[in-house]
């Protein structure tokens, strides 16, 4: 079986280039090796492929965008984001980004590879919107109680009134209306952790992790027993995931919450989809947050996407010689970056695979 070919086709390419993504030198890997430009296919961070580089490819010093690379999908994204392509010598490239439903830009499609950029172009994605929160109704959720039929003495569970909504380690203030009496074992206006929560019942304990507070019914049933969830702001449809990095805003002329600070950042913890928490660190302590002097204004960003563009051409590139060559593209830190490795040099490669994006004949 011949090694390899002078016909720029997948059957003629270098029949052991697959060793140089540590794959067994058979015509299967080579094949697939053959014209790839897909990240992390053969090596996780980057995107090998081995092309065949003619004469007159080998000359050409421009070209036109070739591959766009995300380099951080950013945050909080609702939607699709508008992308701009400036820069780098040429024109008339376009592209957009697609938006997961995590809140991350998962794909960046180019939609136009444009012409005449001799250097990578820049590319800017739109920032995520504003995801805008009340301080007020947003902030706070009751589930009421009976005092009485509502509490278990034995195993300190607590039945609230209807499906509550919480769910372990939210972080609930114990209301006790005028003239009523609070239960065994908490205190009106206290601040209290769920725990051992299901549907429609829950414990307290006085940490995230302490044991449940033996708490006990009053003799006579009563009404007007609240637990407020306090802390957690609600957003319809949450995106942000736990670890986002997030800047809390709030509209000139309102007045932040307290606990936060207008146009700082802060991290997401305990997130699901009806809302979150905000934390001073990665993973660390929710920011108990009381509500606000004003209900509107109030709103999280995410973290703006960024990606690089790659541009087709061989010499700006470093093509050293006509020939079969190995295409590596790097991701993250070196997305953007191209190197050429010749595997084998040759006078002439007959033919033209559908690679003139990569190497246009032109």
């Amino acid at each position: 079986m011949s090694q390899w070919g002078n016909t720029d086709v997948a059957s003629n390419s270098v029949l052991w280039a697959p060793t140089q993504v540590f794959k067994a030198p058979t015509r299967t890997n080579a094949n697939n090796l053959f014209g790839n430009t897909t990240p992390d296919a053969f090596i996780t961070g980057t995107a090998k492929g081995i092309f065949a580089v003619d004469t007159t490819e080998r000359s050409v010093s421009s070209g036109n965008v070739a591959q766009l690379t995300i380099t951080s999908p950013g945050s909080g994204y609702t939607a699709n984001a508008v992308v701009t392509i400036t820069g780098g010598g040429g024109s008339s490239a376009t592209a957009n980004a697609q938006a997961n439903g995590t809140g991350r830009i998962s794909n960046v499609n180019l939609t136009a590879a444009g012409s005449s950029y001799r250097t990578n172009p820049t590319v800017s994605i739109a920032a995520p919107t504003a995801v805008s929160f009340n301080a007020n109704t947003d902030l706070f959720m009751d589930a009421t109680f009976n005092a009485a039929t509502g509490v278990a003495n034995t195993t300190e569970y607590i039945t609230t009134a209807s499906a509550h909504g919480y769910v372990n380690g939210d972080i609930v203030q114990y209301l006790v209306a005028t003239g009523n009496t609070a239960i065994g074992g908490l205190e009106n206006a206290n601040t209290y952790y769920i725990i051992g929560a299901n549907t429609t019942a829950l414990q307290l304990a006085a940490t995230a992790t302490g044991a449940a507070i033996n708490v006990t019914a009053t003799s006579t049933s009563e009404t007007g027993h609240t637990l407020r969830r306090n802390s957690f702001i609600e957003i319809a449809s949450n995106v942000f995931q736990n670890g986002d990095y997030v800047t809390y805003t709030v509209a000139t002329g309102n007045t932040a919450l307290t606990g936060l600070t207008s146009g700082s950042k802060y991290y997401i913890v305990n997130s699901n989809t009806s809302g979150a928490y905000l934390s001073a660190t990665s993973g660390g302590a929710k920011i108990l947050l009381a509500p606000g002097a004003t209900q509107t204004g109030h709103s999280l960003t995410g973290e703006t996407a960024t990606a690089a563009a790659v541009v087709g051409g061989a010499p700006n590139k470093g093509v050293g010689h006509a020939g079969w060559v190995l295409r590596t593209v790097g991701s993250g830190g070196r997305a953007g970056r191209v190197q050429y490795e010749t595997l084998v040099a040759m006078g002439s490669i007959g033919s033209d695979a559908a690679d003139d994006t990569i190497l246009p004949d032109a």
